[in-house]
């Protein structure tokens, strides 16, 4: 019976062994989502790992030649201990693919504040000071304006650590 694995990769590999992965026939998802990027001037949507160096491989590790996982190129190795690897329940990865859009691919929601707004810096080196809301940079960063020495400074952290007062 086949079952879900995880695969570790190459640093910035998973396109890679999952391409290889998939030449040699294994069923394999590696789960990504579109990320804004600033490059030269301009914003563009590119797609990026959910999970940086992970994919999944569905294989059956009784009857089919499994071991060659190991040996394609972008692989570094299959997450498990001395016993092999280890099995995921299959609940688990239909649970993760079934939040993934009608394309698969994951949409990243921040948490949205409205400019002007003050918020609680809540982890980082800024913690726990006030800020005010400048603007979400992309999906995962937003801009803030801390009053550092009587100034407004403006810096940017992760939206997931800013909490509105």
């Amino acid at each position: 019976m086949k079952h879900w694995y995880v695969v570790h990769t190459h640093a910035n590999g998973e396109l890679r062994a999952k391409d290889n992965l998939l030449r040699q026939g294994f069923d394999v998802w590696f789960p990504e989502y579109r990320k804004k990027r600033r490059h030269a001037g301009r914003q563009e949507i590119v797609m990026k790992p959910l999970f940086p160096r992970y994919i999944f491989v569905r294989v059956n590790i009784i009857d089919e030649p499994w071991r060659v996982i190991f040996s394609t190129y972008g692989v570094s190795n299959m997450v498990g201990d001395k016993d092999g690897p280890y099995k995921l329940d299959d609940k688990v990865v239909e649970g993760i693919k079934s939040r993934a859009g009608d394309d698969g691919i994951f949409e990243l929601k921040s948490k949205k504040f409205v400019k002007g707004e003050k918020v609680i810096i809540t982890a980082g080196p800024f913690s726990n000071l006030e800020a005010v809301f400048h603007i979400e940079s992309d999906t995962e960063r937003a801009l803030v304006l801390l009053n550092l020495m009587g100034r407004d400074v403006r810096t940017s952290v992760s939206s997931q650590d800013l909490t509105a007062i």
